[in-house]
């Protein structure tokens, strides 16, 4: 029999996740309070948190200024996972580029469990996708969500759309075959596009990647009227910097991934 996990060592695990995940482009230090008041942590827990980091190596502490700041640890913690599109790649300062191209938000999304997970944000300045690290969306009804489905087969889909359809209200069921349709149609154009609410539309591409590697999702976020006016312009800037920044020819099909592989270095 397995054993149950513990509340706390849970509580615990998502605090240092969070604490890490808290520094990024736009919040580079911050202070105990700044981490306390974003998480709702006591202030007392989170001093003793951030020194454990700093101890283990992971943080630096600017004693003057009582800052914290991520250390180079963590920056290469996880560099050698897809070398092609990380520690090799341009996937990053793709991003960087294609927000301010695009005047919108880019998000790196990936499925988790039975949702698609957004895995990292930019924004450009003056703009504010309203998205974060760690926010999720539906697998069957987003536009990475689809892109990322593309990849699996019939027997998978089946079963996956099985499972949701019996844990979803009747208004967000699918049926298996208008989906299969759906996906083809992604397939055909090369791209997917889709509402994420009342104001805002997600167009997403799938990344090249080989078939051992985990699929992520790249997409552009904005107004859904400004999409509507525009979209050919978006789906053009997403395979441009695809392209320009992974050394890869445009591709047209999502069936046609594979081939620019052999161009990765």
């Amino acid at each position: 029999m397995g054993h149950a996990l513990d509340p706390k060592k849970i509580k615990s695990a998502q605090r240092v996740l969070e604490v890490l995940e808290y520094f990024n482009a736009d919040r580079q230090e911050g202070t105990v309070m700044d981490i306390a008041r974003t998480y709702g942590y006591p202030q007392s827990s989170t001093s003793e948190l951030l020194s454990c980091l700093v101890a283990l190596g992971y943080l630096r502490r600017d004693l003057y200024a009582r800052t914290y700041k991520p250390s180079a640890r963590v920056a290469v913690l996880g560099a050698w996972i897809q070398p092609s599109l990380f520690r090799k790649g341009n996937l990053l300062p793709l991003m960087d580029e294609l927000a301010d191209d695009a005047g919108a938000g880019v998000i790196l999304a990936s499925k988790v469990g039975l949702e698609v997970q957004v895995f990292h944000v930019v924004e450009p300045a003056g703009v504010d996708a309203d998205l974060k690290t760690g926010d999720s969306t539906l697998l069957l009804h987003s536009a990475p969500g689809r892109a990322l489905l593309t990849t699996f087969g019939a027997d998978q889909l089946r079963k996956l759309v099985h499972r949701l359809n019996a844990e979803s209200p009747e208004e967000l069921r699918v049926r298996f075959d208008d989906l299969m349709a759906d996906l083809d149609e992604v397939r055909a154009n090369g791209y997917a596009i889709a509402k994420l609410d009342e104001t805002r539309t997600l167009v997403s591409v799938l990344l090249p990647q080989s078939g051992t590697e985990e699929r992520l999702a790249l997409a552009i976020c904005a107004p859904t009227a400004t999409i509507e006016a525009d979209q050919d312009r978006y789906v053009r800037l997403l395979r441009a910097a695809v392209s320009r920044h992974l050394g890869l020819v445009v591709v047209d099909r999502l069936d046609d991934v594979a081939e620019p592989l052999r161009h990765f270095g």
